[in-house]
């Protein structure tokens, strides 16, 4: 989730520096703000810390900040705190040798949501639980894959054993993972059986071993168009930028289903709207009219965000191809390797669990495969929503899997940071974020997409594109860490 600089403040600042270069003695002091210090709206009780960027300044810079014709601080910067909901004109007044620059800001206080409350975590109730990112498989002739729940709950003292097609494997206490290898067609069933204390749970498993790679191929014609053609699934995290926030207003139908929120999220990326992906997890899945050939080191994907050099809120990128052409995305998925890929900060098979809440008005409990508890915070200056609890997510809890990026966020005075990866990750501000026909975005490589043992894939194209928020974490003013997608799209078909 990322802040927004008003507009009155970009051409202030503008104006500023007009007004800079005419002065005939020397330049006046410039204000301007970071959009870190961007958030006007706050909530009654809540502390507001103003940092603008002044340029120009001398040894007898002075500042004087000013309410209601009252000085109320004479530092650099101010913190703001009302008790009282309503609007409220801050004057900031800088000078030095050569004149004064002023400036106004509007901060808006909205009353605290009563009703709110901190949301726990369930107490372990000691039952074994395991959870899959997919139990059916479709693997082109030639590959493997491999097979492994992504998080065991309670696993103390269990022992497991798979089957397949009649054929038992010894027990184990490991783990348990199977290696599956494609090498003839046809369809196969794989069991998985747990045993502790007494209980017995299984898991069947289904793999269709399909024709070759470039069987289902589809070539670009000259109906082709760059931009995704369809979402497939859009399965976000809890998070405050959902289902409509403050400054546009709700971006969802009320009480939508999964397949309307797909075609808002399709409508919204075609006019280059925000689609955010919520707290760490969540993502959606595109795809293509067309195959998009992998060029082998050149970028092939486009996938535009808003990251800022300040603030980054990066997205683990996924690709797949239609191996069994259905035409749906239901097959092998491959990570595109981004900087921090096989490093200490990055984890395959992670998993995180979040708990609807009780009452509305409530942030979002969750707690990770290591025992790691937080929450999404509710903020309802940005999203007065009674839940971020979306229309469209069944059920009483919700469980993701996938690869994460360690999380390096900072919080002082007032300002949030969210460093960016040097490169790799949709939304964020790496050396990959650059100049495209449609602005700036993130340009990404087919070449780069790894198979389960971190080896390259030499995929010849792909059908198919999956983004994910790959950090958790919040920060006080800005809320969940949460990737935001603009537009997906085939860069060969947009030079």
């Amino acid at each position: 989730m990322k802040t927004l600089l008003p507009l009155s403040l970009i051409m202030c600042a503008f104006w500023l520096c007009a007004c800079q270069e005419e002065h005939p003695e020397g330049p006046i002091p410039t204000i301007a703000w970071e959009e870190t210090s961007g958030r006007f709206r706050i909530q009654t009780g809540e502390a507001l810390t103003l940092v603008p960027v002044i340029g120009n300044t001398d040894e007898q810079t002075a500042y004087v900040w000013t309410m209601e014709g009252k000085t109320v601080c004479t530092m650099p910067e101010y913190t703001f705190i009302s008790h009282n909901a309503g609007t409220f004109f801050i004057q900031l007044s800088v000078s030095n040798a050569f004149g004064t620059a002023k400036d106004e800001i509007k901060v808006t206080v909205s009353e605290k949501a009563t009703g709110q409350t901190t949301p726990e975590v369930p107490p372990n109730d000691g039952k074994f639980r395991w959870h899959f990112a997919q139990t059916q498989f479709h693997v082109s002739r030639g590959r493997s894959i491999r097979i492994s729940p992504s998080w065991i709950e309670n696993a103390d003292g269990a022992r497991y054993r798979w089957t397949r097609n009649g054929a038992e494997t010894e027990w184990t206490a490991e783990k348990p993972a199977y290696v599956f290898d494609a090498t003839e067609e046809g369809r196969y069933t794989l069991q998985l059986t747990a045993q502790k204390d007494s209980v017995t749970t299984t898991q069947e498993f289904h793999i269709e071993v399909c024709p070759p790679e470039g069987t289902f191929r589809r070539d670009i014609s000259a109906e082709s168009q760059a931009q995704v053609n369809r979402i497939y699934a859009y399965r976000p995290a809890p998070g405050a930028m959902i289902n409509g926030y403050i400054i546009v207003g709700r971006g969802f139908p009320e009480g939508c289903t999964h397949e309307e929120a797909c075609d808002t999220v399709l409508s919204h990326m075609r006019k280059q709207w925000m689609t955010s992906l919520g707290g760490w997890g969540g993502y959606l899945i595109a795809g293509f009219d067309h195959s998009i050939a992998n060029s082998h080191g050149e970028y092939d994907l486009c996938i535009k965000g808003n990251p800022f050099n300040y603030q980054s809120e990066p997205g683990i990128i996924w690709v797949s191809q239609d191996e069994n052409g259905d035409g749906k995305p239901n097959d092998t998925w491959y990570e595109l390797a981004g900087s921090e890929y096989a490093t200490p900060n990055w984890e395959a098979d992670y998993a995180v669990t979040y708990y609807r809440p009780a009452q509305p008005y409530s942030s979002v409990a969750w707690q990770d495969k290591h025992g790691e508890k937080s929450l999404i915070p509710y903020l309802s200056y940005w999203n007065p929503e009674p839940s971020y609890w979306q229309d469209w997510m069944e059920g009483e809890t919700l469980t993701f899997t996938g690869s994460r990026l360690q999380s390096h966020h900072t919080y002082e005075n007032g300002i949030s940071k969210l460093p960016s990866y040097p490169w790799g990750y949709a939304d964020n501000d790496g050396s990959d974020n650059t100049a495209t026909p449609i602005g700036k975005a993130g340009l990404f490589k087919i070449s780069n997409a790894r198979d389960w043992q971190g080896r390259e894939a030499n995929l010849a194209y792909i059908d198919f594109v999956k983004v994910q928020t790959a950090q958790t974490g919040y920060t006080p003013n800005l809320g969940e860490i949460s990737t935001e997608v603009y537009y997906i799209g085939d860069y060969h078909l947009m030079k």
